[in-house]
């Protein structure tokens, strides 16, 4: 397989994402979700901080898997952010957040339907934001 077939293949066909540009938008997404679930109130700040923690999660997806295409990046990041929500409702988050408090960043620790629908707008923004970059990557690239 070509290099151009290989890309065309897997929906990255231009230049590909920057691993730096990609590492600084997660800094930056992991920062705000931190200053607006600590700073804003609730329920602004629930609902905020749950969207850019379903946002932080499609773009370490990407991170990690660096020429995915962004819906599978947007399914990946969904199924992730719901199997926590899972977690929380069969009482496995708040059995991990005992042993190590620290993981309640990570896992949270109570069950929210609304939480399901933040994650869903969270990695739709996110996938809608990286489908339009890899359009002007393209544009740009030749």
């Amino acid at each position: 397989m070509t290099q151009r077939s290989r890309s065309a293949s897997d929906g990255t066909r231009g230049r590909p994402r920057s691993r730096r540009t990609v590492a600084l938008v997660l800094a930056a997404t992991v920062l705000a979700g931190l200053l607006v679930a600590t700073q804003v109130p609730d329920p602004w700040g629930d609902v905020g901080g749950d969207v850019l923690y379903a946002v932080a999660t499609y773009v370490l997806v990407v991170l990690v898997l660096a020429r995915v295409r962004p819906v599978v990046a947007g399914a990946v990041a969904l199924g992730w952010c719901w199997a926590v929500e899972a977690a929380q409702a069969a009482g496995l988050a708040t059995a991990v957040n005992d042993a190590v408090p620290p993981a309640a960043w990570l896992l949270g620790s109570t069950f929210a339907v609304r939480d399901l629908v933040c994650y869903l707008g969270g990695v739709a923004a996110a996938c809608a934001a990286d489908a339009w970059a890899a359009t002007r990557r393209r544009r740009t690239s030749g």
